[in-house]
């Protein structure tokens, strides 16, 4: 930087004499430069990030060794769902094709009880030692409740609309029941111990429908993945206020959705015009796609393993295995028949999977060997 040294005056000119400022002998030309007025920025980065969650960076998970533990032979046809209860102790099944659900002793892989005459059973979920089972008929939909050590139907909450996907809140108390009707999207918010319905509004165009549901595991956020005529939709509902938070539009189509332990990440099959089949994955908090996934096959529904460190997929007769922290897929594992559902064991590492011929497997997930160079390291 110039820097004014003194002022000549003479017949021909004035003017001001400049100079550089002299430098010492070997030293850098930053020391020239005036001093810095404030602290450098290496000792702001601590406020700065004071308090951000970062992650680390990561490689993929190994895959967990999954074997065959169990087989249920098919009995009534197609399983349309699948849910576990809270405990493992039982798995319910629902075979739209056949009118029946089945209660099933998960240690055993034996039918305990069978449920004739609800129509068209869709979806199922599990609270405590009652289903909740969506049936349809000509008239108008239900969501019937049944005691799984009985068998016996124990009550009806019937909708005018078409009813879809379910979810339960996590203190059992509230039911979610997706439905749609002609120009009309909603959840019905079914009170469990007074019955009483609520609805939560759903901003679609005329055409749209409910695919799936479900619910973060504090219970403060509910996702529905939309299929609308313009593309797939994912809603954001805040649970206490009852109210779409954001609508976060989709590349292609959105079926079926699972949410992260922690809430902040969304998975969902879909299809996409560049990567025909492919899971999206969906930041909560920012309302946006993160990354889009290439299956390549027909991804239909997936699950989470307990701490979300997997997301196994129904991908035609295979189940893929997704490492949700670089969503990379690890492995596919080849069951035999083309699968319809899924459903993840919540207390102990098993997986079931259920084909379109009725027929039920019980998967063991055995966590993978540690490679030789890691364990020579380790010691």
């Amino acid at each position: 930087m110039a820097n004014a040294t003194g002022v000549t005056e003479g017949a021909q000119h004035t003017g001001v004499a400049v100079a550089e400022r002299a430098a010492a002998a070997h030293s850098l030309w930053l020391s020239s430069l005036p001093a810095i007025g404030r602290a450098p920025i290496g000792d702001l980065l601590p406020q700065l990030l004071r308090g951000a969650e970062l992650e680390p960076l990561t490689e993929p998970i190994a895959a967990p060794v999954v074997t065959i533990a169990r087989t249920l032979a098919a009995g009534h046809g197609p399983v349309s769902d699948m849910a576990v209860s809270p405990d493992g102790r039982y798995l319910v099944t629902a075979h739209y094709g056949a009118d029946v659900v089945c209660v099933i002793d998960a240690a055993t892989l034996t039918v305990t009880t069978t449920i004739d005459g609800l129509s068209e059973p869709y979806a199922a979920v599990v609270v405590a030692d009652r289903a909740y089972v969506s049936a349809a008929s000509n008239d108008v939909d239900a969501v019937v409740a049944v005691d799984t050590r009985t068998g016996m139907p124990l009550a009806a909450k019937t909708f005018e609309m078409t009813a879809g996907g379910m979810a339960v809140s996590p203190a059992a108390d509230v039911l979610y029941v997706a439905r749609t009707a002609n120009d009309t999207v909603d959840i019905a918010v079914v009170d469990i111990e007074t019955g009483s319905v609520a609805a939560v509004e759903i901003p679609a165009a005329p055409g749209a429908s409910v695919e799936a549901l479900c619910i973060s595991a504090d219970g403060s956020r509910l996702f529905a993945a939309l299929t609308t005529p313009a593309g797939g939709l994912l809603a954001i509902v805040d649970t206490k206020d009852r109210a779409v938070r954001n609508m976060v539009a989709i590349a292609g189509s959105i079926g079926d959705i699972a949410v992260m332990p922690n809430g902040r990440t969304v998975f969902g099959t879909g299809c996409d015009a560049e990567f025909r089949g492919a899971i999206h994955v969906i930041d909560v908090a920012g309302a946006r796609v993160t990354d889009t996934i290439a299956m390549g096959g027909v991804p239909t529904q997936l699950v989470l393993s307990r701490d979300g460190a997997c997301a196994y997929i129904v991908d035609r007769n295979e189940v893929a295995v997704l490492c949700t922290a670089t969503s990379e897929i690890v492995d596919s594992v080849v069951i035999g028949p083309q699968l319809s559902c899924l459903a993840a064991d919540p207390v102990r590492n098993r997986l079931y999977a259920a084909d379109y011929t009725g027929a039920i497997t019980a998967l063991r997930l055995d966590p993978a060997a540690q490679q030789p160079q890691l364990a020579a390291a380790a010691s």
